[in-house]
């Protein structure tokens, strides 16, 4: 069997006939081809020579893979369900669909064949004479879902969940509840991105500031080292400016005893230029 995806892909913008080669193009052809291919039962005749016959008669063995639901001003059929028309003024034979997901309450999307072409394609048709649908008894879209979806299917099967629990469920989805969540989660994300980015540019700016403070405090280094050493040779000129100071104190004391003694002036000079 194949799922309902690979069927569209084999089959639209074809116009097959069942059995091959016969009644191509007609709305019950396709529909018997998805019957055998998806759920791998062999096809009935409607009993009618038409549509109709599929849900006035539900011929064996539709009954062991559908199940009938009849059509209301609430329901929303699902993708993968098989519509049926009853017939009116100017179709005695009615018609019948494949329903494909998008539908409303006001429009049925579905794919056909023999509504305005002989081709297998999409349509959009509102639910004027549709008595119902072929509901699948077990789900043959499920290779087309999300994880999320297989697993929801699984808890419903695995639980026993009831009506009411799926009531919530669809409430759940109109009340737009998860979206919201959702739009608020996408919100939070994209803040914290923003604070992020925020973060990176601050990091950046004080590994900047970093670089220049460990340049300043270099230069801080050296000056404070030119600093030391000038302190250092100021010091040492200090010295030597005070004990030239004294010496040149003891010299002028001896020239004043010298002259007063009438010491050889030659001598003291000579004595001078010995230090």
């Amino acid at each position: 069997m194949i799922t309902y995806k690979e069927f569209l892909d084999k089959y639209l913008g074809k116009s097959k006939g069942y059995p091959d080669g016969k009644y191509v193009g007609e709305c019950l052809s396709i529909c018997k081809l998805y019957i055998l291919e998806c759920f791998g039962i062999d096809p009935p005749a409607s009993g009618t020579n038409s549509a109709y016959g599929y849900w006035s008669n539900f011929p064996s063995p539709l009954s062991e893979v559908f199940e009938k639901v009849g059509n209301t001003d609430t329901l929303i059929p699902e993708k993968g369900w098989i519509a049926i028309w009853k017939p009116w003024d100017t179709n005695s034979y009615g018609h019948i669909a494949i329903v494909d997901e998008g539908c409303t309450s006001t429009k049925l999307i579905n794919n056909a064949q023999n509504w305005t072409s002989k081709v297998f394609q999409k349509e959009t048709n509102n639910y004027n004479n549709v008595i119902g649908f072929l509901k699948p008894k077990s789900s043959i879209i499920q290779e087309d879902m999300t994880d999320n979806e297989k697993i929801l299917i699984g808890l419903i099967n695995e639980n026993g969940l009831v009506e009411g629990d799926i009531r919530w469920l669809v409430d759940l989805k109109k009340n737009q509840t998860v979206p919201n969540l959702e739009k608020k989660v996408s919100d939070l994300e994209s803040s914290v991105k923003v604070l992020e980015e925020q973060i990176t540019i601050i990091n950046t700016k004080l590994g900047s500031n970093e670089k220049d403070l460990t340049v300043c405090q270099k230069d801080l280094k050296t000056a404070n080292q030119t600093i030391s050493n000038i302190t250092v040779e100021l010091e040492t000129a200090n010295t030597e400016r005070s004990n030239y100071k004294k010496w040149y104190e003891v010299k002028c004391a001896e020239l004043k005893e010298c002259t007063s003694n009438k010491f050889n002036l030659l001598d003291f000079i000579k004595s001078l230029f010995k230090k």
